[in-house]
């Protein structure tokens, strides 16, 4: 679902923030973009007093911003601009209820009651701020809070490359005495493919895992009105995509049920192999399923590597113990927090919440490494329905009833419940102990566990002995019965 937002800037406190604090002149145009990421824009408002800060005014219009004038009398401009805020953002969602999403740039608390009364009327509403000026208040009020200096920190990176080349660019026209007209604006070919890694890094952040390609797009013409994939040569967005997979920048997934391509970024420090098309198509035709392996941090070797392997085949893809506990823990501590909040939980949202939670974690935990404990924990079972049955949907809402020691402990007996049912013989204890814990020093709680599951195999077996049996012993005896025929005939 497209999000719509509305976007209301308290620009003296944003302004005043960044100077104060050593950040530079306020850059709108690196938080027009990052929010490009997370919907269409269909209002976007700045308050202020325009004769002090003229300076802005063509940044700001260049992005579409709407300047409310809010002229100083007499030097006293104290509140005006907090109150004019307040006022548009309570008439806005009064009577444009398609707009779901209010993005408040101030770090000011005063803005607090009017954050949780939009959260009251089911809007979602996102703050935006500096480290220095923000109030701890208004950050934990919102529903997500954007610190400036990371959006700062990440259009610099972004930038950089683009930079260099324009440098490049205008030195050649330079000796080439080109003349420049506004047709140069448009966007090389470079900076088109920039484009789509920023676009897809930027949908990332909010919802991990590979996106659909038309969202994609979606997103891109939001940012670059000017985008054509055609001014390339390319016949479509698809052919768009092949060619960023040929640069290794994306890879890309066949949607079955929505048709197209899936597009995940290509990291340099995390690779994934990806079966190619050739090999996914040999494998249809076999009827074999293509199982992407993942380069995990723990790199087993001998004899767990295979048990990881031999799990990976059943949709079980094991991570270290370190962020199996670090996502358990997360998961647990959201899940209780959205409780006490009476607040839903559901896999769809789920996925993204943990991942932005893990982002902050030592060690920091890769959003495909989040989804694969997740999935892992509905595949034990530990996430139901509050009627008390298993959760297959996204959208359904489920509980988890069990503490994070509980969990860890439920995983590592899916594992070896998984690798009994295919008849490993686990009598290796230090290999087990290195799935399970990444060490050779659990070896003796790895036999236990595998002697307590192999015990609760054998008493299952018993039982349904004794139920054999039973039947039998329910059974009476037939009795001949005695039938009166009367005198005997001699």
């Amino acid at each position: 679902m497209e999000h719509k937002l509305c976007v209301l800037i308290d620009f003296e406190n944003i302004a005043a923030g960044t100077e104060k604090e050593g950040l530079g002149r306020f850059d709108i145009r690196a938080v027009v973009r990052r929010l490009k990421d997370k919907g269409r824009i269909l209002v976007n408002r700045s308050y202020g007093d325009w004769g002090r800060y003229a300076k802005f005014k063509q940044r700001l219009l260049e992005q579409g911003v709407t300047m409310v004038e809010l002229t100083s009398y007499r030097g006293q401009d104290k509140n005006r601009a907090d109150i004019a805020l307040v006022v548009d953002a309570m008439e806005i969602a009064f009577t444009r209820d398609y707009i779901d999403t209010f993005v408040l740039m101030s770090g000011d608390s005063d803005f607090t009651p009017v954050v949780m009364r939009l959260k009251e009327l089911d809007r979602r509403v996102i703050g935006i701020g500096t480290r220095g000026s923000s109030s701890r208040l208004l950050v934990d009020s919102c529903d997500e809070f954007i610190f400036y200096e990371s959006l700062i920190k990440q259009a610099r990176r972004e930038e950089k490359p683009k930079r260099d080349g324009d440098r490049r660019n205008n030195e050649a026209d330079a000796d080439a005495d080109v003349e420049v007209s506004d047709s140069t604006n448009a966007l090389s070919k470079e900076d088109a493919f920039a484009l789509l890694a920023e676009t897809l890094s930027g949908i990332q952040k909010d919802d991990p895992g590979p996106v659909q390609g038309g969202l994609i797009k979606q997103s891109m013409l939001r940012k670059e009105p000017s985008f054509d994939e055609t001014e390339y040569g390319y016949s479509g967005f698809a052919r768009f995509l092949e060619a960023a997979r040929g640069r290794k920048i994306v890879s890309l997934h066949r949607d079955q049920k929505a048709g197209g391509y899936r597009v995940d970024l290509v990291s340099a420090d995390s690779p994934v192999e990806t079966a190619t098309e050739e090999v996914a198509a040999v494998a249809r035709d076999a009827e074999v399923s293509v199982v992407e392996p993942v380069v995990e941090e723990s790199k087993l070797t001998g004899l767990a590597g295979k048990m990881a392997k031999a799990l990976a085949g059943q949709s079980i893809t094991v991570v270290s113990h370190m962020v199996r506990h670090t996502v358990v823990h997360e998961l647990v501590d959201h899940v209780q927090e959205r409780e006490r909040r009476r607040k839903r939980n559901t896999l769809q949202y789920v996925y993204g919440d943990i991942a932005r939670r893990c982002r902050k974690t030592d060690p920091f935990v890769e959003p495909g490494k989040v989804k694969s404990v997740i999935d892992s924990i509905k595949t034990a079972g530990l996430l139901k329905h509050t009627s008390g049955g298993p959760v297959r949907s996204q959208n359904a809402h489920f509980v988890l009833r069990h503490d994070a020691d509980e969990i860890l402990v439920a995983l590592r007996r899916l594992y070896v419940d998984t690798l009994l049912s295919l008849d490993w013989d686990l009598d290796d204890n230090e290999a087990l102990s290195e799935l399970l814990w990444n060490d050779t020093d659990h070896g003796p709680e790895a036999g236990e566990l595998v002697t307590l599951l192999l015990e609760d195999y054998e008493e299952v077996e018993v039982d349904d002995d004794d139920d054999d049996d039973a039947e039998y012993e329910d059974e009476p005896e037939e009795v001949p019965a005695v039938v009166d025929e009367g005198p005997i005939e001699e």
